[in-house]
């Protein structure tokens, strides 16, 4: 498909303009969304609930592998689980692109509230497999664009930023809580309670979706070979430079950052002269500054767009790295905080253009390029960190991830390039009401 083409209808009316004309000067956009659009505010609701659970059980799966084992590697494999299943992203947004994502996603999610009370059997190591297939469907469900897919089909088109944003915000804000929640429940009632905690989120995000009638765009049409159709998704992202220049940046980031995973325990015992446990304060002071940097976020690309706003990211976080080479707890933590904010930013930048600038029926497959790319950069980095670490003084890591940050907002923001034409969705033709019935593919 040619960038900026049409998806899944034909006969669409003319694209609706980028920016709405009219600003509340009171009212933050994303929170006008979820006042006033009672489709999306059901389908936050969900994925709040998704998204909480999630975070909660990864975390206390490998606590509790470890304590069936002793062994700190069976923990680590609960995290290789989690992320294998991202290897198969292209054949996924092949699968999302080809069928309804409404069912798809009813299917997943209570599928899951069946298999993870499974977790009731494990009464030893002898049944260690069990936690390890419940670990590989969660990945699964993870890395699935269906959520991503069906917000296209869900909002007209000038509320994609608000929604990015307002998404973003909420995952990085229960990802302050939701870990030490799951480890809280696993430490005081058992791995028991894990299974009807998980098992409770689904339900509750499968419910919440049951309630969301969407008119959904045609499935794209099967005929096209397996091995033209899969990479389909990569060609549509590197023909479109907007997407081609964001997508590159951030490989090129996460290529280098994933190093910060190793450096920030240098920089807390070596740097700061504490304990490990510190890290813990890092994160929640990180996590912070995303959920301000996912406020923020939603403003900035509405007024400058997706590429000066993810050159304002990267710029945060260099200045937030810089920062954290400091042997002063205040500054180290100030800078964490600007790590936090800046990340959101590019993140929202990035599944904004996705979002407009893709067809209906292309969303599954650019989601999961993109997602392949970047992901992969990022594990290869954490890789070479763990490597490196013991050759390398961290505060040279620092100061290399610094720079790419510096690189990548220069080559996005510098001389941004040319915003393509906007995908429409079928909700810009005018969304049914929040009672109406389902339309195509949404009994």
């Amino acid at each position: 498909m040619r960038p900026g083409c049409r998806g899944g209808l034909s006969g669409s009316g003319p694209v609706p303009p980028r920016h709405t004309p009219h600003r509340d000067p009171v009212e933050i956009p994303m929170w006008k969304l979820l006042r006033s659009n009672a489709l999306f505010r059901r389908l936050f609701l969900g994925e709040a609930f998704s998204s909480f659970g999630d975070s909660a059980m990864f975390l206390s799966l490998a606590i509790w592998a470890k304590d069936l084992t002793g062994s700190d590697a069976a923990a680590g494999i609960v995290f290789l689980i989690i992320t294998a299943p991202g290897l198969t992203a292209p054949l996924l947004g092949h699968l999302v692109d080809r069928v309804q994502r409404r069912p798809l996603l009813l299917r997943m999610y209570f599928g899951m509230a069946v298999l993870v009370p499974s977790l009731l059997l494990v009464r030893g190591a002898g049944q260690l497999w069990i936690i390890y297939l419940v670990t590989l469907a969660y990945g699964l469900v993870f890395a699935t664009p269906a959520r991503q897919a069906l917000l296209k089909d869900l909002l007209p088109s000038d509320d994609a930023v608000a929604a990015r944003s307002l998404l973003i915000t909420t995952r990085e804000g229960v990802r302050i809580v939701s870990p030490v929640a799951g480890a809280g429940v696993y430490a005081a009632f058992g791995g028991g309670a894990l299974a009807y905690l998980g098992s409770a989120t689904f339900l509750v995000a499968g419910f919440v979706l049951l309630s969301v009638r969407v008119v959904e765009s045609e499935p794209e049409p099967a005929g096209e070979p397996l091995r033209r159709a899969l990479p389909a998704g990569f060609r549509f992202v590197l023909g479109v430079p907007l997407l081609r220049r964001l997508t590159l940046a951030m490989v090129g980031f996460l290529g280098v950052v994933g190093l910060l995973e190793t450096a920030a325990f240098a920089a807390v015992d070596q740097g700061l002269g504490r304990q490990p446990e510190f890290i813990g304060v890092m994160a929640s002071v990180q996590g912070g500054g995303s959920v301000v940097g996912g406020v923020l976020a939603g403003l900035l690309v509405k007024r400058v767009g997706e590429a000066r706003s993810s050159g304002a990211g990267y710029a945060l976080v260099s200045a937030g790295l810089v920062l954290c080479v400091s042997q002063h707890t205040a500054l180290f933590l100030v800078g964490a905080a600007l790590i936090g904010t800046g990340l959101p930013f590019v993140a929202v930048a990035i599944g904004t253009a996705s979002h407009l600038y893709a067809p209906a029926r292309m969303q599954g497959r650019v989601n999961s390029a993109v997602s392949t790319l970047t992901d992969t950069a990022q594990t290869m980095s954490i890789a070479a960190g763990a490597a490196l670490i013991v050759l390398v003084d961290y505060r040279v890591m620092y100061g290399a991830m610094a720079l790419s940050a510096v690189a990548c907002a220069l080559a996005v923001a510098l001389r941004p390039a040319a915003v393509p034409p906007v995908a429409p969705s079928v909700a810009d033709e005018g969304p049914p009401p929040a009672d109406a019935p389902g339309g195509r593919g949404s009994p």
